[in-house]
């Protein structure tokens, strides 16, 4: 029997009541990859989010089915109650789509999960450990950039942290914006403090929705091994809810592999002004809910700036691509020595 847009609603929705409360252990930072450290800082006052309402009833169109003018009703029975025809737009059935596909697969098995990317001139070998979130790194280098090995303490979550995460879309949508809220707490103003009669500056805060937020943290989350198949698939259901997600169904990555892409840019902004235009993209395996790469573009004229583009005003992209990933009971040696 074909699933109706009716089913995945229904499941999307029996999904979305369950409001289970996170531990407090889960609210902490979610790390960005490597490629992404040295990305720039923002410094940022936002205010403390609201309710989390990540459910489906603000996304779908619902389309009143009419009974007839004159309904006949025999005596001693009750009249038969209409139900609402319900739709999914075309890009949530691909996200839904992702999210089934990403709960079919297993989940890892192995004490490390070994992550081989490339990006930035450079290979990847990264060994991440389930229980104690450390990791230890081996690069290979081209173009000028070196060859090396390194070590990481707690770079990511514990498997059983993300365990312990939440795969109701509602409360995971609120899990991510705590998330966020903690990796950008307000910082000190860093300017000296003004003679006396002098006026204090004051740094401008940036606006960031929680729509920024939460596409951010599903995409920084997305991507790594440790994630159980049902956190990825719950990911999937949470960004069907957000809004100017833009899925594109006949992608390709950089390496030419088919893919779904699912972009959006980012409305942050100075109140009232122009939002700086980063795009955030991942590219996903439609078979697996997998993550393919992982981008940022940043626009002409922003503030970033690569031995490419010294002056900052072309179009920089930040990419990182996932070429494979294993499982291992010991941590593996470098593979690009010797």
């Amino acid at each position: 029997m074909p699933v109706t847009d009716e089913d995945i609603v229904r499941d999307l929705l029996h999904r979305s009541t369950a409001h289970v409360r996170p531990p407090a252990s889960v609210t902490a930072t979610v790390v960005a990859r490597q490629h992404r450290r040295d990305r720039r800082r923002r410094a940022l006052t936002v205010a403390a989010a609201g309710a989390a309402l990540g459910t489906a009833a603000g996304v779908i169109a619902v389309v009143p089915r009419h009974a007839p003018n004159k309904p006949t009703v025999a005596q001693g029975t009750q009249p038969k109650m209409t139900q609402p025809k319900i739709t999914l737009t075309a890009d949530q059935k691909v996200l839904d789509a992702l999210s089934s596909a990403a709960a079919r697969q297993p989940g890892g098995q192995g004490r490390y999960a070994v992550m081989s990317t490339q990006g930035d001139d450079v290979k990847d070998t990264s060994v991440i450990d389930t229980i104690t979130g450390n990791m230890w790194s081996y690069q290979e280098g081209t173009d000028g950039s070196p060859s090396g090995k390194g070590y990481t303490p707690r770079y990511s979550p514990t498997q059983a942290q993300f365990a312990a995460m939440p795969t109701d879309p509602a409360a995971l949508r609120a899990v991510l914006i705590t998330q966020w809220d903690n990796a950008n707490k307000p910082v000190p103003n860093p300017l000296p403090r003004p003679a006396k009669g002098r006026p204090s500056v004051v740094p401008i805060p940036l606006t960031v929705t929680d729509d920024d937020k939460v596409f951010q943290q599903a995409s920084d989350i997305l991507w790594n091994p440790l994630v159980s198949p049902a956190l990825r698939s719950a990911l999937y259901q949470v960004l069907a809810t957000v809004r100017g997600v833009h899925v594109a169904t006949t992608a390709r990555d950089s390496l030419g592999r088919s893919a779904v892409e699912l972009s959006r840019t980012d409305t942050s902004g100075l109140p009232g002004g122009k939002s700086d235009g980063d795009i955030y993209a991942t590219y996903e395996n439609r078979a697996t809910g997998a993550v393919l790469e992982s981008t940022i573009t940043y626009p002409p004229g922003s503030d970033i700036v690569t031995p490419q583009d010294p002056s900052g005003t072309g179009t920089i992209i930040d990419s990182t691509v996932y070429l494979s990933v294993t499982w291992a009971s010991t941590i593996p040696a470098d593979p690009y020595a010797g």
